[in-house]
């Protein structure tokens, strides 16, 4: 793990709660995350670690019956704010899920889609750079380069969550979301995009959800567990695993409670 004492505060969420039409999902989180940095949220299931995960690019909005309240900052301004363009900050906030989620395009318009609703690549040559550049960044360039017209539902699911992962980084995003992006696929696999992760926080900060403390440990530099809502302890992951502060999270993370 690195010092990450010195690190710039990316994202930052003040009394943040969320309700879904009457039931209180979240009860006021304040977390600090770092740019740079690979912070894992940990916590049973139903513990609020994925809904907290949507309000860093406001997916939650599209949930009926859902209000978010609080402020969730990236680089000092809310998010949350009238003046806020949420197609733009959803560019700026790349999002892999739980499930490879291909579109049924092609390799290559998977990748390039992103880069053409936003207006980013001025003619096809641009376009191909940037497609090559984001597989060479997920660690699939070499796999696919001789095959970009064939179906991105055609390739194995650790390669999808790969070609997802290129979708994602596609439009220059600072920050990258994953909610538990290895949880379908198999170790082999998981080992792959976790590797990845490492290389990709030199130029995003990275927010994961996992349910695996195996993987939180392995890939991350701070994690945040949840419990029921309640955000209980935030810290530096080699602290939050070998000297928690909290009797809940010992309980968590020795699996006498989950």
């Amino acid at each position: 793990m690195t010092d990450t004492e010195n690190q710039k505060v990316k994202i930052k969420a003040r009394d943040v709660t969320v309700h879904y039409h009457e039931a209180r999902a979240l009860h006021g989180i304040d977390l600090d995350l770092n740019a740079n940095e690979v912070t894992a949220l940990i916590g049973p299931s139903g513990c609020g670690k994925s809904t907290f995960l949507r309000c860093i690019n406001r997916m939650n909005d599209v949930i009926d019956g859902c209000r978010v309240g609080g402020t969730v900052s990236i680089d000092e301004q809310n998010i949350y704010s009238d003046a806020v363009d949420v197609v733009e900050l959803r560019a700026r906030v790349g999002m892999v899920f739980q499930k490879p989620n291909p579109f049924p395009k092609s390799i290559y318009d998977n990748v390039a889609y992103g880069p053409r609703i936003h207006g980013m690549a001025q003619d096809r040559a641009m376009l191909d750079e940037v497609v090559e550049r984001s597989l060479k960044r997920a660690g699939l360039w070499a796999e696919v380069k001789d095959r970009l017209t064939a179906s991105g539902t055609s390739l194995s699911g650790g390669q999808q969550q790969r070609l997802c992962i290129a979708r994602a980084i596609a439009v220059n995003p600072d920050i990258v979301l994953m909610d538990e992006p290895c949880s379908a696929l198999d170790p082999i696999a998981t080992a792959v995009i976790e590797e990845l992760m490492e290389e990709l926080r030199r130029d995003y900060t990275i927010v994961i959800v996992t349910h695996s403390m195996q993987q939180a440990a392995r890939i991350s530099q701070r994690t945040a567990y949840f419990h029921l809502g309640d955000l209980v302890e935030h810290g530096q992951t080699e602290a939050i695993f070998t000297k928690p502060q909290n009797q809940q999270t010992e309980a968590y993370i020795s699996g006498k409670i989950g």
